[in-house]
C-alpha cells in the first residue's frame, strides 16, 4: 500500500483542510501559528481537536456537565512520545495546561482553558500471573484492567466506577471494595514511571527517586509530572462473598432499628473489632423497595449495608449473621461470586446507587467528603439519619467507606495517603437536572458539611476534591503537605505543573514541619532542602 494512503495521512489531510478555513487569529490563543499547529500534528501519532472541530464540543466535556470547561486545544496521545510533543507545546502558551485520563475529578481539574492533554488513549496492560505483577498505563479505565486480571484470576483493589482511569485514581490513594483487605491501590505499587515538564521520564520506586514514589501515592494527579505507566503487586483471587441487608427508615421504630444497626456496626465492624477480610460500605439512599421489580416510583429512604468478604461463603455468612438478626433487617442478596461480577452487584442490586430511571441523562453533580476516625454517638448517628430525610429530591446519596484493616497498617511515612487513622470516609453527593434546582441541592450539601464537621477529623479524602475547600492542603494531606511542596520543588522546579488545588508553600514556617518528615524522605530530599 503507498505510504500516502495511510489513515494516518487522510486525518492529517482533513484536519489541515478545515484548519484551512479558520483565520490566523483562531490559533493565536496559544501563542502558535496555524503552520505551526499543523507541523505538531504531523509529529504526532494522535491528533488535535480545535474549537471550531467537528468533535470539540464532544470532546471537551468531563463526566460531571458541571464542569463546563472550554480548552484552547485537546490533545489526543496515543504514544508516549506524543505526551511529551503535547506536554513542550503546551508550555509555550500563558495559560496553565491540564492533564486528563478519565474526566472524573470532582472538582473539574481534569480540564481548563489552557491546553487539555488528554492521555485517555493510553490504555494497555499487561498481566503477568507468574510474577504476581501488572503493567497498567494511566489512560487504563478499570473495566479493562479488572477483564485482564480477571481472566488470570489475579486482584488489586481497583475502583467501583468502570470508567475511572488508573491515572488520578492511584494518584489520589484509590479506595475499592477490597481495600480494608489488600490496602489503598497506591499501597501495591511497585513502581511509577513519570514524565517531568522537561519531557525526561524517570521510575519513582521504594529504591529510585523514593521521594518522587512516595509523592504520587497521595499527592494527586496533576501536581508532579505525567503518570505514564504504573506496576502493580498482585495476589491470586478467587471467588469473594457479597451480601447486602437494609433497613427502612419509613416510621420513627425503623429509625430507631437504623441507628442501632449503625452502633452494631460502629462497636463490631469498624477498626479494633474489624475483620481484616471484611469490606463495608453503609448507604442512605433512596429506593423503590426492599426487592427487585418495584416501580421506580415512590421511592422511600433506606439506610443499606452492603459489603464484600474475602473468604468463603460459610465464613462470610457468619460474619453477618449478627447484622441479619438486628431489628428491621431485611438480607437483599447474599451471593459468592468473582471479584468483578460482586463490585457491580453490590452498586446495582437490585437496583442502583442512587437510582436514577434508566435512560437518564448525567446530572448536575456536587459532593463532599469527611474523615471520622472516633466513635459517634447514638445521637450523632441519628442525626445523620434525620438529616438525610430532609433532602430537597431522592437522588441525594450519602455513603460511608469503612477503613481498618491494611489500609491503616500501612506504614504512616511510606507515602503522601495519610489518613491511616480512619474508620471510615463519610461522604455526600448531591444532583440536580435544571438551574432551578441547583440552589437547594447545594444547600442541603452545606447543611450536611455544617453537620459532620464537629464528628470528623477534619481531613478529606484528596480523590475527592471540591472546588471551595478551604485549606485544602492541609485537609487532604495534613503532615504531609511539607513533604510534597519540596518534592514539587525538586521535580517540578519552573511550576509548570499548576491549577486551582496543586501543592502550595505552607503558609507557616515549614523548617519543623520538614525536620519532622519520615527520615527515608528527608534522606531524599537532602539537597532540595539544602537549597533552600
Amino acid at each position: 500500500m503507498p505510504s500516502s494512503f495511510t489513515k494516518r495521512r487522510a486525518r492529517n489531510k482533513a484536519l489541515f483542510s478545515h484548519w484551512d478555513q479558520c483565520s490566523e487569529e483562531h490559533f493565536q490563543r496559544f501563542q502558535l501559528s496555524r503552520e505551526q499547529v499543523k507541523s505538531i500534528q504531523e509529529k504526532l501519532q494522535g491528533y488535535i481537536v480545535l474549537p471550531g472541530d467537528p468533535d470539540y464540543n464532544e470532546d471537551r466535556k468531563l463526566f460531571n456537565p458541571v464542569f463546563d470547561a472550554y480548552p484552547s486545544m485537546i490533545v489526543y496521545c496515543i504514544v508516549e512520545g506524543d505526551v511529551a510533543i503535547a506536554l513542550h507545546m503546551a508550555q509555550q502558551s500563558s495559560l496553565p495546561f491540564t492533564v486528563r485520563s478519565g474526566g472524573h475529578c470532582t472538582a473539574g481539574f481534569s480540564a481548563g482553558s489552557g491546553v487539555l492533554i488528554d492521555v485517555s488513549k493510553l490504555t494497555d496492560v499487561a498481566v503477568d500471573a507468574t510474577s504476581l505483577i501488572a503493567t497498567v498505563a494511566c489512560g487504563c479505565p478499570f473495566s479493562k484492567f479488572a477483564a485482564a486480571m480477571q481472566l488470570q484470576g489475579m486482584h488489586v483493589p481497583i475502583g467501583e466506577c468502570e470508567d475511572v482511569c488508573v491515572g488520578g485514581f492511584v494518584q489520589g490513594g484509590g479506595y475499592g471494595f477490597t481495600s480494608v483487605t489488600f490496602g489503598m491501590n497506591c499501597d501495591n505499587v511497585i513502581d511509577m514511571r513519570v514524565m517531568l515538564a522537561d519531557g525526561s521520564i524517570v521510575t519513582a520506586s521504594k529504591d529510585e527517586n523514593f521521594d518522587l514514589w512516595w509523592a504520587m501515592r497521595g499527592g494527586t494527579g496533576g501536581t508532579f509530572g505525567i503518570l505514564l505507566t504504573v506496576r502493580y503487586q498482585l495476589r491470586a483471587l478467587g471467588d469473594v462473598f457479597g451480601w447486602a441487608i437494609i433497613w427502612p427508615l419509613d416510621t420513627e421504630q425503623a429509625m430507631v432499628n437504623a441507628t442501632g444497626a449503625l452502633m452494631e456496626l460502629q462497636a463490631n465492624y469498624m477498626l479494633r473489632n474489624a475483620s481484616p477480610q471484611m469490606n463495608v460500605q453503609v448507604s442512605l439512599c433512596y429506593q423503590p423497595g426492599e426487592t427487585a421489580g418495584l416501580p421506580l416510583s415512590p421511592m422511600q429512604p433506606y439506610l443499606m449495608v452492603r459489603g464484600l468478604y474475602v473468604g468463603t461463603s460459610a465464613e462470610g455468612q457468619a460474619a453477618i449473621l449478627p447484622l441479619q438478626q438486628l431489628p428491621g433487617a431485611v438480607t437483599q442478596w447474599t451471593l459468592q461470586s468473582s471479584f468483578d461480577d460482586l463490585n457491580n452487584q453490590l452498586l446495582n442490586t437490585p437496583y442502583s446507587l442512587p437510582c436514577f430511571p434508566e435512560g437518564t441523562p448525567m446530572p448536575f453533580e456536587d459532593k463532599t467528603s469527611r474523615y471520622v476516625a472516633r466513635d459517634l454517638l447514638p445521637t450523632e448517628w441519628r442525626s445523620l439519619l434525620d438529616y438525610y430525610k430532609t433532602t430537597p429530591n431522592e437522588y441525594s446519596y450519602a455513603y460511608l467507606e469503612f477503613y481498618g484493616g491494611a489500609i491503616n497498617a500501612y506504614p504512616l511515612g511510606e507515602s503522601a495517603f495519610i489518613h491511616r487513622n480512619a474508620a471510615f470516609d463519610m461522604v455526600l453527593d448531591v444532583f440536580w437536572f435544571g438551574d432551578a434546582d441547583k440552589a437547594a441541592s447545594e444547600a442541603f450539601l452545606e447543611g450536611w458539611m455544617a453537620l459532620v464537621e464537629p464528628m470528623s477529623n477534619g481531613h478529606v479524602y484528596q480523590n475527592y476534591p471540591r472546588l471551595n475547600e478551604a485549606d485544602y492542603g492541609w485537609r487532604y494531606w495534613g503532615w504531609a503537605e511539607i513533604g510534597l511542596y519540596l518534592v514539587k520543588l525538586k521535580y517540578d522546579p519552573t511550576n509548570a505543573f499548576r491549577f486551582a488545588q496543586c501543592v502550595q508553600a505552607p503558609l507557616e514556617d515549614d523548617k519543623a514541619k520538614a525536620a519532622a518528615l519520615p527520615p527515608k524522605l528527608q534522606a531524599a530530599l537532602q539537597q532540595t532542602m539544602m537549597n533552600r
